[in-house]
């Protein structure tokens, strides 16, 4: 070889090296073909991967969905929950008062014949061992239309109108279930400030019993008569008034005199107050110049 082909081959072999330095290794490209993404060779492929990436996309809006209608699931169990604790309490209530009018109809009429005879006091042991709100109950209700009846033939016959039954009905009502759940409560609440044991619900059998005397002298009160009407009220106030004093004497009797006087200075302003209300209101009134 000549001096020219030695000088000649290194550099050939020179630029081969060149070449090589420039070339990526077999690593490198497996990096790069992973990293980067394939491009659509067309149209076609390019449908293809929109309609994947929608699918892939459908999940994610699945799991925004869910949770809605878990929280609406436990939205309606907890109004179901409310509701039957509503419907508890109310069950409760239903519950606690049934006991009241398992009552037969022997039980009630004897109960009620009773009321008449106010001289005995063996009453109290049936209000407290064996109490009832089914008789108090209907004769409070008995009594509100026997009242607006003879209330409004009372006034009929005295001031030739018959357009007070109308007027009576709510009237009576509010009163008398006012005064027939009410003032027994104000005897509880005197009581049991005086520390005696009593049940209200025993004083509400014994008080309603007490104004059953009072559904004949409405009747008879209807008829328009002055001198009727002041006689029969007088007689129902005072047959209730000793009906319910008689059979509660052993326990008022045990308070001091104070307190004695306070309660029965109570019961007989409450007993005052029914009878002016029938009187003057039910029966007459003080502009009625013919009662």
């Amino acid at each position: 070889m000549t001096t020219n082909d030695n000088q000649i081959l290194p550099t050939i072999g020179d630029q081969i090296m060149d070449k090589n330095t420039d070339m990526p290794s077999l690593e490198q490209q497996i990096t790069i073909n992973d990293d980067s993404k394939p491009i659509p060779l067309n149209e076609n492929d390019s449908k293809k991967e929109e309609v994947f990436d929608k699918i892939e996309a459908e999940p994610e809006k699945m799991e925004t969905i869910e949770p809605k209608e878990e929280s609406e699931d436990k939205q309606e169990k907890e109004k179901g929950k409310e509701d039957k604790s509503f419907l508890n309490k109310i069950l409760c209530i239903f519950s606690f008062i049934r006991p009241y009018f398992k009552v037969t109809f022997n039980d009630i009429k004897l109960r009620i014949i009773s009321s008449f005879i106010p001289i005995k006091n063996t009453f109290i042991d049936i209000a407290v061992e064996h109490p009832d709100l089914y008789g108090p109950f209907w004769i409070y209700t008995t009594l509100i239309y026997v009242i607006a009846a003879g209330g409004a033939l009372s006034y009929y016959f005295t001031n030739s109108v018959n357009n007070y039954f109308q007027a009576f009905v709510p009237v009576a009502g509010s009163i008398l279930y006012t005064f027939g759940f009410g003032f027994p409560l104000l005897m509880y609440l005197c009581m049991k400030c005086f520390k005696l044991e009593m049940k209200y619900v025993s004083l509400v059998c014994l008080y309603g019993y007490s104004l059953t005397c009072f559904i004949p002298v409405l009747i008879i009160c209807s008829s328009g008569f002055a001198w009727i009407q002041w006689f029969f009220l007088l007689y129902g106030i005072g047959n209730s008034t000793a009906f319910v004093l008689l059979n509660l004497w052993s326990q008022i009797n045990s308070l001091d005199d104070k307190k004695k006087y306070i309660f029965l200075g109570i019961f007989a302003s409450g007993q005052l107050i029914l009878f002016l209300i029938l009187k003057f209101y039910f029966f007459g009134s003080f502009n009625n110049k013919k009662l």
